[in-house]
């Protein structure tokens, strides 16, 4: 048996913004936002890879809003922000923060169109300057939306020959190439715009292999590399928040632990302390077998309790570890990896509701002391009133002992995800300094005591 200690006489610090997506759930690319993805109230939204491949023509990459590189960068005839104008609006008026990536989308395909590395960075980054102070300046018929997250470009440091045998998919240039596009860039926006927040450079392979069930660290060559480069006196840069990507896979949540302490480790050694941490594409890549056709099995495994389980103990482990927020990769219905909903009948999958947990949680505002042990993850919040979230990610069924410490009241609405139940309440119960719960394989509960 498990045994777990809450105690909401120990507030250990505030719930974090961990349950923020990247682009929103929507019936068009530039149409109605679903009212359940609303419900979730994320606090960011990260633009990238919006409307599909290549950006879907029209939408958020400097290619889509600059169409013609040769062209005077001054000039707003020379934008087109309609599109991506149209998708952030309802966000904006719905109190979320945007995360704007200034890059270009994935490109996976043989045929590479926007991913090399541009010929003038400096012009490069006068465009992107434009973008910043159209949306927050009014400039070309603008708005004053004070975005204040900006992000230069998306993984450039990433190509695994068994995962792309059809080469880069996001940079095809050297390493010095991206540090010289980052610093030219960060300087300039940060000159002309010194409120907003800059960083990058959503690293895909902070971790590398997995040696025996171990995570060992990936190639901090490229990371290194980047922190000396904007580190020094002649290319200075400066980089409000670092950003890295985190698939958790049959390793299971280890992965978050590792990654985030060796991100926290290398900032804090190349003197970065105040710089946030975030992880700004992330998602459970649960797969089981050993078979060729992984990915089959791991988009499945998303949708349902066995993925609803991983992201709920996800989002526990991330508020306990260094990690300043955090954005689900994807939300978009027509994304592989978009398992927020079932196509097409827009039901809510289980996935779902590990946020709409999360999101419960935040609202209430102060993390409570809580523990997670042996693949059984807990998060305890309080505010209005008390709630106590555990998840089992195993296969098999699990007793915990649960110990609740100084709870303001002696009864809890019991509610719960598993194969059965869609987050539903169950019953009520009362809550004893020691209390036996049994919970399913691949599930999560949450104790809602007022």
């Amino acid at each position: 048996m498990t045994e777990i200690t809450v105690d909401f006489g120990k507030v250990t610090g505030k719930i974090k913004p961990l349950h923020g997506f990247n682009n929103a759930a929507r019936k068009t690319d530039y149409g109605e936002i679903l009212p359940d993805f609303m419900m979730l109230a994320p606090p960011f939204v990260r633009l990238h890879d919006t409307g599909g491949t290549y950006g879907g023509a029209h939408y958020v990459d400097i290619p889509n809003v600059f169409p013609d590189f040769s062209a005077d960068a001054s000039d707003p005839e020379n934008y087109d922000f309609t599109l991506t104008d149209c998708y952030i609006k309802p966000l904006i008026e719905s109190g979320i923060k945007i995360m704007y990536r200034l890059g270009v989308t994935i490109e996976h395909e043989p045929k590479k169109y926007h991913i090399y590395a541009p010929a003038d960075p400096y012009k490069w980054a006068d465009i992107c300057e434009h973008i910043v102070r159209h949306y927050n300046e009014g400039w070309a018929d603008g708005f004053h939306w004070n975005i204040e997250f900006w992000e230069i470009w998306n993984e450039p440091d990433g190509i695994d020959p068994k995962v792309e045998p059809n080469g880069p998919p996001n940079w095809i240039g050297t390493a010095e190439e991206y540090y010289k596009l980052y610093s030219v860039t960060a300087n300039h926006i940060k000159k002309l715009h010194p409120e907003v927040k800059v960083g990058g450079y959503s690293s895909c392979y902070i971790l590398g292999a997995n040696v025996d069930g171990k995570w060992t660290p990936g190639p901090y060559q490229y990371f290194t590399g980047f922190l000396s480069y904007i580190r020094s006196p002649e290319t200075k840069a400066p980089l409000d928040f670092f950003s890295w990507h985190g698939y958790l896979s049959r390793q299971y949540l280890e992965k978050i632990e590792i990654e985030s302490g060796f991100v926290d480790k290398i900032l804090n050694e190349y003197g970065f302390y105040d710089t946030l941490r975030f992880d700004t594409e992330w998602n459970c890549c649960i797969c089981d077998k050993d078979t060729s056709d992984f990915r089959t099995e791991y988009y499945i495994n998303m949708r349902t309790n066995k993925g609803a389980s991983h992201v709920a103990g996800s989002l526990y482990e991330m508020q306990r570890l260094k990690v300043d927020g955090a954005m689900f990769y994807d939300a978009q219905l027509w994304c592989e990896y978009g398992c927020l909903f079932n196509v097409p009948s827009l039901i809510p999958s289980k996935t779902y509701y590990a946020f709409r947990q999360f999101s419960e949680m935040y609202a209430l505002g102060n993390c409570c002391y809580s523990e997670s042990c042996d693949k059984i993850y807990c998060l305890a919040a309080k505010g209005e009133y008390e709630m106590i979230g555990i998840s089992n990610i195993t296969a098999e069924e699990r007793e915990v002992s649960l110990s609740v410490k100084n709870n303001s009241v002696k009864t809890a609405e019991l509610i719960i995800l598993d194969e059965k139940y869609d987050y539903e309440k169950t019953e009520e119960i009362e809550i004893k300094d020691k209390n036996i719960l049994t919970l399913p394989p691949y599930s999560f509960i949450s104790l809602v005591i007022k």
